[in-house]
């Protein structure tokens, strides 16, 4: 089953201004997709849409088989929602925010009140689980409102900027809390950032978004085939013979294109054959932050 579909969504305000232009995509279940754009792109409208709180002038979408206009009590029951501002009652401490928003769900107190301590623990909250939320820090309250996402654990999963605000090592628990919720229990994840290179890390799928219109989506791979990018490798050495197919391109620097990985080892056995040496091999790769402008670029010249 499909985690999530969206198929032609077309939001307009006023009949004027189209914050969607025809988005479509599938995301299987149990993986993350990183939905990529700047502010104004059309990701929180894309994200309101799926969770009910805006209908669309044009288009569908499911959520794990769930159709978001027919069904959105349902919908409510599986997906979890943390927004780029933390959603905590101040005047309530980090415990009694997740046992007023897990009862909402229908959770008995002995398992709420477990499932609450064990996710403070996990986010490194507990011993401060007994403070008002007006003195937590922005991390804390940040930490605070993914543990309300996930106290009825959801299988889907929307996130806006799930890291910002948090030092490294908060951030680092984050995502790997993520990453463990998609692998382990199949949770479908949609990671709302402009963090590219935090994209890069986590997720597996991507979305480029811009001025209400899907870019490109697809895997790294699936998205790199539009502009036919080289798989190349760098090669640090010396006496290395550009009659091999090598082409050198700064002193002691060489390039080299290979089609598979088996290739690799042919072409270090060559260069040692023929009397070069060989200090250092890297795989040269476009990064998402790069792939992303290329595409945005694209667009703007069609």
């Amino acid at each position: 089953m499909d985690g999530i579909e969206v198929q032609h969504l077309t939001k307009s305000y006023d009949g004027k201004y189209n914050a969607l232009n025809d988005i479509s995509f599938v995301l299987p279940e149990g993986r993350i997709m990183g939905f990529l754009g700047p502010n104004g792109s059309g990701k929180t409208t894309t994200v309101r849409i799926l969770n009910g709180i805006l209908k669309p002038n044009f288009g569908d979408a499911r959520i794990l088989g769930l159709d978001i206009l027919k069904e959105t009590l349902e919908i409510h029951k599986i997906c979890g929602v943390m927004t780029e501002s933390a959603a905590c009652y101040e005047n309530l401490t980090a415990l009694e925010n997740l046992m007023f928003f897990g009862s909402m769900y229908g959770i008995s107190e002995s398992i709420l009140k477990e499932r609450s301590i064990k996710l403070l623990k996990r986010l490194e909250l507990y011993e401060h689980s007994s403070k008002k939320i007006k003195e937590y820090s922005t991390g804390m309250k940040k930490r605070v409102s993914l543990a309300i996402a996930l106290i009825h654990e959801p299988k889907v999963l929307f996130l806006d900027e799930p890291t910002s605000g948090l030092d490294p090592e908060n951030a680092l628990n984050v995502t790997k809390l993520i990453k463990e919720l998609s692998e382990e229990n199949k949770v479908t994840v949609l990671l709302c950032t402009h963090q590219l290179k935090y994209a890069e890390e986590i997720c597996n799928f991507y979305g480029f978004v811009s001025n209400g219109k899907m870019l490109g989506y697809g895997t790294f791979e699936d998205l790199t085939k539009r502009f036919n990018y080289k798989n190349n490798i760098i090669i640090k050495g010396k006496d290395i013979q550009e009659e091999l197919g090598i082409k050198q391109i700064d002193t002691g620097i060489y390039k080299k294109e290979v089609s598979f990985d088996e290739e690799i080892s042919q072409v270090l056995y060559n260069i040692l054959n023929k009397g070069g040496k060989v200090y250092e091999v890297q795989r040269e790769r476009v990064n998402l932050e790069e792939l992303y402008f290329n595409y945005v670029r694209s667009e703007k010249n069609e």
